[in-house]
């Protein structure tokens, strides 16, 4: 795991918030700390099992941060999700510190910099993030772990994360990989090969699930699979 300069700064100077909290490093980072995946990280998240109102955690780092002379702003993003968006206005840089509250079930590593989700967790987190929202990163991210893991274990742990799973969904999200630009991948320090093998790797999972769902007799589910040049 290997943290920019910004974001080791920002858990360094957040290590008492994360114990009291218990805030574990998830996202790009966790997944590079189990050795999952190895893409260039942009986002920094942390995530607590802990019942406090997340604005709590949040407010919290913010003025941790304020207390080591950087500007820091927490915004409330939901009852489960914030933001702390972080500036030091002399270096002249910004970012956005994203934390959550989940149902953790995996004891966390110990990365040495910081305590990181479970493998599992990790996965399941980056599978959710995939069907909720598609990022270039979220591809990067499952494709990754589905070296170690089939297409049905990955559904089964992004749905344990999820308040409102749907394969239908999924499905869709994994048929957008063709609408992704290959510079949304490059930008991540991933090159051609990998790019078309994340594209290969979307569609063989949606042919998966579609296979899988018309042998149960959905006849919803077509065969309209691209190819990849």
């Amino acid at each position: 795991m290997r943290p920019s300069a910004v974001h080791l700064r920002i858990i360094e100077d957040t290590g008492r918030v994360r114990e009291r909290y218990g805030l574990l490093l998830a996202g790009g980072y966790a997944l590079q700390a189990h050795g999952c995946a190895d893409r260039r990280a942009d986002d920094l998240c942390l995530v607590t099992a802990h019942r406090a109102p997340i604005t709590e955690p949040a407010a919290a780092m913010a003025a941790a941060l304020r207390e080591r002379g950087l500007s820091a702003e927490p915004e409330a993003g939901g009852p489960r999700m914030a933001r702390v968006l972080v500036t030091d206005e002399i270096a002249g840089w910004s970012c956005a510190v994203e934390l959550s509250r989940e149902d953790l079930r995996d004891a966390p590593l110990d990365a040495g910099v910081c305590l990181v989700v479970g493998l599992d967790d990790a996965v399941g987190l980056a599978v959710r993030a995939l069907h909720d929202r598609g990022l270039p990163r979220d591809f990067i991210d499952v494709a990754a772990a589905g070296d170690r893991y089939g297409f049905r274990d990955l559904e089964r742990l992004g749905a344990r994360h999820a308040d409102e799973w749907r394969t239908e969904e999924l499905v869709q999200r994994l048929e957008t990989v063709d609408q992704l630009a290959d510079e949304a991948f490059t930008r991540y320090g991933v090159d051609e090969e990998r790019i078309t093998a994340i594209r290969r790797f979307a569609y063989a999972w949606v042919e998966e699930i579609k296979l899988r769902r018309v042998e149960d007799g959905d006849i919803e589910f077509g065969m309209d699979v691209p190819e990849v040049d």
